[in-house]
């Protein structure tokens, strides 16, 4: 169903429509609006890129319901990359895997969010498509509680929004949004997603860089990790690109977490500087908001670069943009292998290649991505990607006013 397009409200389940829950709602009119202020609880404890995404629909809140408060119920990382984020009015840390694990973490956060609505009306927000959230939605209270219609335990939902592949993970949570405010929102595109590096972060970013090479040096960022095998360019194809870079005189950041220092470590040379586990995930945001390009396979750095708007060599193996995770930033370009039959072999890729070769990564050559690269640099966005993602970041509708890059 075309964006727009009035819904039908079978069941439980709408479509993006002209109406929307809002419009209709005289409850939320009586308690929300009539007291000044409505609470809107948004879920998402999923990996990075998925926090990083995420921004873009807190963005769309803002910018339709200026007076609304939003809390946002996520994970130790994900609370650390979304800090210093205005749209925001608290971080709810949900430990789940470790402080917060089992059925008394379970409990308590659902006591935690409960004691934050109060008596007040709110409405409940998730993305995320598994069970925990099905039921800490339905658990807290929120008369209005809006999720996928894929989702595990989606009958918890009271309006369930079609997951439609073919499109952008941010289209699709603005579709969310979209249910709720109906014709105001409707009409508009989705935010680019955001983050917020201090200015001390920035400083001591480039002071590590910078003590390294010269202001005056082309410098981008690689990231080679991935907890996915099978989205791992081949390292070896790393190596040989770090080494046409290098005699073109472009100097490399290798961007990535703990888990990512060993195979950094054998990237790294005089023109490779590996800051893999040195960064915190918003000081990673500064670094590559500080270079002119970046080279990352489908991980988190990708939709960090989005986020700072940083051209972007995209490298898709076992998964496809299709599947709604591409890159967004201006210049941005994606390279994968058109002609394998079997990609994407799921939504994350997988350990291991099914068939046993690879051929996704494996016929990706250092050569294409290298030439990508220089063709970035070429085009200018070096030295505009600074300027581009400031200006992204403190005008709401920058980005709403140019179309998605679906490569």
């Amino acid at each position: 169903m075309p964006l727009g397009e009035k819904a039908d409200r079978t069941d439980g389940i709408i479509s993006p429509a002209v109406d929307g829950i809002r419009s209709v709602d005289w409850i939320a009119e009586l308690f929300g609006k009539g007291n000044g202020t409505m609470l809107y609880i948004i879920y998402q404890t999923a990996f990075i890129g998925d926090i990083v995404l995420l921004t873009s629909m807190l963005r769309s809140i803002k910018a339709i319901d200026s007076r609304g408060e939003i809390v946002v119920v996520t994970t130790p990382p994900g609370s650390e990359i979304l800090a210093h984020n205005s749209d925001i009015t608290e971080l709810l840390v949900y430990d789940k895997r470790n402080g917060d694990r089992g059925y008394k973490g379970f409990r308590g956060i659902v006591s935690r969010i409960r004691e934050i609505i109060g008596s007040r009306d709110s409405v409940f927000f998730s993305p995320h498509r598994f069970m925990r959230a099905s039921l800490i939605g339905f658990l807290i209270g929120s008369r209005i509680r809006i999720g996928f219609e894929r989702s595990i335990l989606s009958f918890l939902y009271t309006h369930r929004v079609p997951y439609r592949l073919g499109m952008h993970e941010i289209e699709r949570n603005h579709e969310l949004v979209i249910a709720y405010f109906g014709e105001e929102m409707s009409r508009a595109k989705p935010e680019r997603p955001c983050l917020f590096p201090s200015e001390d972060t920035y400083r001591r970013v480039r002071g590590l860089l910078f003590s390294s090479f010269r202001e005056a040096d082309r410098i981008i960022a690689v990231a080679p990790g991935s907890i996915w095998p099978t989205k791992r360019w081949p390292l070896e194809y790393y190596g040989e690109l770090l080494r046409l870079l290098e005699s073109r005189g472009i100097r490399v950041i290798l961007i990535g977490g703990e888990e990512d220092r060993g195979i950094c470590s054998r990237l790294e040379s005089e023109a490779a500087l590996n800051l893999a586990g040195e960064l915190t995930l918003l000081e990673s945001a500064a670094a590559i908001g500080t270079v002119g390009a970046i080279v990352t396979n489908d991980s988190a750095p990708l939709h960090i670069a989005s986020a700072m708007n940083v051209p972007t060599v995209a490298i898709f193996g076992a998964t496809t943009p299709s599947l709604g995770f591409g890159p967004l930033a201006e210049g941005s370009v994606v390279v994968e292998n058109d002609d394998i039959h079997c990609r994407p072999c799921g939504r994350h890729g997988g350990k291991s290649c099914r068939y046993e070769h690879l051929d996704c990564m494996m016929g990706i050559k250092p050569e294409v991505v290298f030439s990508r690269v220089m063709e970035i640099l070429a085009g200018g966005f070096l030295v505009e990607a600074i300027n581009l993602q400031y200006q992204a970041c403190q005008n709401p509708g920058f980005f709403s006013s140019r179309d998605l890059h679906h490569i």
